[in-house]
């Protein structure tokens, strides 16, 4: 495949498994080109052009030409200089590697991180909370969210890659969306009745599993395992953890247990005050779930995943 056909590829499996309607994606990417047409040159040659079909502003080709052929790929989690340079060394001892994928976004992609969160409105909206009270409670966090990845040193990553010549690409909400789906549909299917139950469905999971192994297995953070399980919900995209607000909208709107990735310390109390059950299915284990499901999809199609910076590879 060529290197703007796995970034293409990527997204489009992404948009298939989002959360939103086709039509709700349509609408955003619509009010974005409405936006850009309206602008000046100056603001013109600023604009990311990636938005006007790509709707996940923390996933993004960020060093390379589209037209590269890319017979195999090292993929992490986190990727910085250290994994460029690693994929370099191993290109030395004939292994073959034409581009490097991180999860985690940087580059152009780490400033627009906060814009991500936005996905958390209409997931919440879908769940019963009304739009404007989720958009309200989203804002604060999506500004916090800006304002902690400003000031990060973006493109440590990139220039590594400029300097070795060695493509590079993050996808974050991409392969999250993919797990998000996949775990949804699996609690549709199984109907787990107790909490204990969607514990033993997550470490069914070769992911899980492997991260177990390593002492961090999922785990029940507020509730207990004998508890019924009610309505269960998993949140694992939209950029990061919502804010603490959102706990009372979700016990009101009938959800009784919530599987996340990982979630705040300081949110722990809030989620007890309104009696939720709450799993964490762990950020490693989650996280190399959505990236396997693409990754499969990659291998199908002749590309060759190495996995590096904690990506647990498990094929499905």
């Amino acid at each position: 495949m060529k290197l703007g056909e796995i970034y293409r590829f990527a997204v489009q499996m992404a948009k298939e498994n989002d959360p939103r309607t086709a039509e709700e994606m349509e609408d955003d990417l619509r009010r974005t080109e409405e936006r850009y047409r309206k602008m000046d040159m100056a603001e013109k040659e600023r604009f990311d052009l990636d938005s006007l079909w790509n709707p996940y502003p923390d996933s993004r080709l960020v060093y390379g030409n589209a037209e590269t052929e890319i017979e195999g790929v090292l993929w992490g989690i986190d990727v910085s200089t250290g994994e460029m340079v690693l994929a370099d060394r191993l290109r030395e001892r004939g292994r073959m590697i034409d581009a490097v994928i991180g999860h985690h976004p940087f580059g152009r992609a780490r400033p627009a991180f906060g814009e991500a969160l936005h996905l958390h409105e209409y997931i919440y909206t879908q769940l019963g909370v009304p739009v404007n009270v989720a958009e309200d409670i989203m804002a604060p966090r999506i500004r916090e969210v800006h304002n902690l990845s400003a000031p990060a040193n973006y493109d440590q990553a990139v220039d590594a890659a400029r300097l070795l010549d060695l493509p590079l690409m993050c996808l974050h909400s991409v392969t999250d969306n993919l797990v998000d789906r996949f775990l949804n549909d699996l609690v549709e299917k199984e109907s787990p009745k107790r909490v204990g139950d969607v514990v033993d469905m997550l470490m069914r999971l070769p992911e899980h599993q492997h991260a177990a192994g390593n002492n961090n297995p999922p785990e029940v953070y507020v509730g207990d395992r004998k508890r019924k399980a009610g309505k269960v919900v998993v949140r694992m995209t939209g950029g990061t953890s919502g804010p603490k607000d959102i706990y009372e909208k979700l016990a009101q709107a009938g959800v009784g247990t919530v599987v996340f990735m990982h979630i705040p310390e300081a949110h722990l109390e809030e989620v007890r005050k309104h009696h939720l059950n709450v799993i964490i299915a762990g950020h490693v284990a989650s996280d190399s779930l959505g990236m396997n499901l693409l990754a499969d999809q990659l291998e199908d199609r002749g590309v060759k995943v190495t996995p590096c910076s904690g990506f647990i590879r498990a094929r499905r």
